[in-house]
């Protein structure tokens, strides 16, 4: 039942970032389609369809849960990129905050952790302090995930520097 309501959860958040990707992303701009604005929305259409049947089995649940990791690392590097692009000088540090893409951020994080306790809900004997790795460490966990993070992070930075305009 807990697992279910989780997946149900990872459904929602998706959904509401679909929704949003249209909104802030708007296909139809003047009567005029464009269709780079259509990829954040399919992306997250493609995420909540092929996250949550993954999720939906313990075979596959490490799938699930890599994609959804990675798919949150890459969605919060991304806005954060749009957020600074699209920055107006002159604002004040909390509308700076507000108009920016840190509360969606938050969502994404939001996202990350539903699926964490997805895939611990699956392993439990993972999550135990008597396992072969370190809690905090290992495989698919926290330092894990900030390794990853670090290092996406570091290309996407090095790419736009090299590729830059």
């Amino acid at each position: 039942m807990q697992r279910r309501n989780l997946i149900f959860a990872l459904v929602f958040i998706g959904i509401g970032g679909f929704l949003l990707h249209l909104r802030i992303h708007s296909p139809l701009v003047e009567g005029h389609l464009r269709w780079q604005n259509l990829f954040p929305a399919i992306g997250d259409l493609a995420t909540v369809f092929v996250v949550t049947m993954l999720f939906m089995s313990k075979g596959t649940a490490d799938i699930a849960y890599v994609i959804n990791g990675l798919t949150v690392i890459i969605g919060i590097i991304l806005m954060s990129h749009f957020s600074i692009a699209h920055a107006l000088p002159g604002k004040g540090f909390t509308q700076s905050i507000l108009s920016s893409t840190f509360c969606d951020s938050l969502i994404l994080f939001g996202k990350f952790f539903v699926g964490k306790e997805i895939f611990d809900h699956y392993y439990p004997e993972r999550t135990r302090d008597d396992w072969k790795y370190p809690q905090g460490f290992r495989y698919l966990h926290n330092g894990w995930w900030l390794v990853h993070f670090a290092g996406i992070t570091l290309v996407y930075i090095i790419g736009v520097l090299i590729f830059k305009h």
